[in-house]
């Protein structure tokens, strides 16, 4: 049997089902939403179309990169195993330092270089050293290369000081690259008695970078497998002993080094001190009469 329903019962079952409107002070801004997610296409002006925001870019430095012209030899197989003191660091964290460190300064030319400084991490790491590598993640390549940027300035200082603070810098030129701050910092550090330079006879200035390591006495090699055991002996040479386990002999602090002087700076404290030594051994002359 049907069920029998009058007119004034339909109505109020259509009004229960009705979506109750939404009071006008919560009503949700459909634009102001889209504006807060991106601008609004240039294209489609006036459609309400909405252009995604733009993501950062950026290039990674990190990435692996083919060897085409077989700079690099083959890691050996099992890795050597990382001393328990061995550090590895890279911008922008500041430098965690052990006695001794070394630089990897040398090709990066925006990630396009070999990865030469993960190998020479990897073959350094049974030391108990630090190794500071300048070869960052990630890195913005529209940052622009000027003192005022902060990203800019914040890498090239990390460099200056982990460059002053190291026992070894060595580098390594990459011949497919041209490599411009690589040679700046060359002949920044040349006379300081602590390079080691490894540059490919490919390399499009290597006869500059050879006849600099003659005029200095810089150390020099051709290939990377004989980088690795000369940045040893330079560590040797600088000091590092280590026990039958790999440990260091005696402590393994770091003592800052201070920033280098300039020569004119060095010459005037040499005649400054020659100046002391005059009037001490005046001094004693008059006191013997």
């Amino acid at each position: 049997m049907a069920a029998m329903y009058s007119k004034e019962d339909l109505r109020h079952n259509d009004s229960s089902k009705a979506t109750p409107s939404r009071p006008k002070d919560q009503a949700t801004d459909v634009t102001s939403e889209k504006k807060s997610v991106g601008k609004e296409c240039p294209t489609c002006k006036g459609s309400g179309c909405i252009q995604e925001p733009a993501k950062p870019k950026t290039v990674d430095i990190d990435a692996e990169v083919i060897d085409t012209h077989h700079q690099l030899p083959v890691l050996p197989s099992p890795l050597p195993k990382p001393h328990r003191e061995f550090v590895h660091c890279m911008p922008p964290e500041p430098p965690t330092y052990r006695k001794f460190s070394v630089f990897t300064a040398g090709s990066i030319e925006m990630g396009k270089a070999v990865q030469w400084q993960k190998q020479m991490v990897t073959m350094l790491s049974p030391l108990p050293i630090t190794v500071n590598n300048p070869r960052r993640g990630q890195w913005d390549p529209d940052a622009t290369q000027e003192a005022r940027n902060e990203a800019f300035r914040e890498q090239v200082e990390w460099e200056l000081s982990a460059l002053e603070q190291a026992d070894v810098i060595c580098f390594f030129f990459d011949c497919t690259t041209m490599s411009p701050v690589t040679m700046l910092e060359l002949g920044l550090w040349a006379a300081s008695d602590k390079v080691i330079v490894c540059c490919d006879k490919r390399f499009w200035r290597a006869g500059n970078v050879h006849i600099v390591c003659e005029r200095y006495g810089i150390p020099s090699v051709d290939n990377f497998e004989d980088l690795v055991p000369a940045v040893r002996k330079m560590l040797e040479q600088k000091g590092m002993q280590l026990e039958n386990n790999g440990d260091i002999i005696g402590e393994n602090e770091h003592v800052e080094k201070p920033k280098p002087k300039k020569k004119t700076q060095l010459e005037a404290e040499k005649e400054d001190l020659q100046r002391q030594i005059d009037a001490l051994e005046a001094q004693l002359a008059n006191s013997k009469v």
